[in-house]
């Protein structure tokens, strides 16, 4: 992952500590988390933690603006021409995870999970997380919008199937995350198949033909 830091913050510090701060809340959770735990997963000293954050709160506050605007340049540097596929490709980055050699997408996506947990205690960690959603249906809503202009999906309300894809996406990865439901992603990708793709898909050219 590329960091954004502070400049009072050397870049790799603030790397290091972005993701210390990941892998500290995927295994503790944000209610136990202490800065002892980040500390243990802080290959520098834990005198840096505190000479450039006041405690584990504005540590994670920080981490989830990094969460956001990494997510943000992830959905920018999406691409396709077909929108079925494109969409398609989407769904199953979001939804299931995308493996990468830089990038555990599930230590990713617990550390955003247990901070949105508490985020009705946090106005400011509310806003963010409110943005990432916002933006990810948006995104949803743009490649179905392509799609119906180019005949290809059903003229249908793509920002209705949007919110739909999103809150299906969050309930199936919380069990996940949560409880230990692993099913419920293939699951979840099933249902998404009936109630979303088969919407889009049912005036397309093809369907017709058939």
């Amino acid at each position: 992952m590329t960091a954004t830091n502070s400049p009072s913050i050397p870049p790799d510090t603030y790397e290091e500590l972005i993701e210390a701060t990941l892998v500290a809340l995927s295994k503790n959770g944000y209610v136990n988390l202490r800065v002892r735990d980040i500390d243990a997963e802080f290959p520098k000293s834990r005198q840096l933690i505190h000479h450039y954050f006041d405690g584990k709160d504005e540590l994670v506050t920080e981490t989830l603006s990094y969460l956001v605007d990494h997510f943000s340049e992830e959905l920018d540097s999406s691409a396709g021409d077909d929108p079925l596929a494109k969409l398609n490709d989407e769904i199953d980055r979001h939804l299931l995870g995308e493996p990468s050699d830089d990038f555990d997408y599930w230590t990713f996506a617990t550390a955003l999970y247990e901070i949105m947990g508490q985020s009705h205690h946090n106005p400011d960690h509310q806003e963010q997380i409110n943005r990432l959603t916002d933006e990810l249906v948006a995104h949803f809503d743009s490649i179905m919008r392509d799609g119906v202009e180019q005949g290809v999906f059903a003229d249908v309300d793509t920002l209705r199937l949007a919110k739909v894809l999103d809150d299906l996406i969050t309930g199936a990865q919380s069990k996940k995350i949560f409880l230990g439901n692993d099913a419920a992603l293939v699951e979840t990708r099933e249902m998404i198949d009936r109630l979303v793709i088969a919407q889009l898909n049912s005036a397309s050219p093809s369907s017709e033909a058939n």
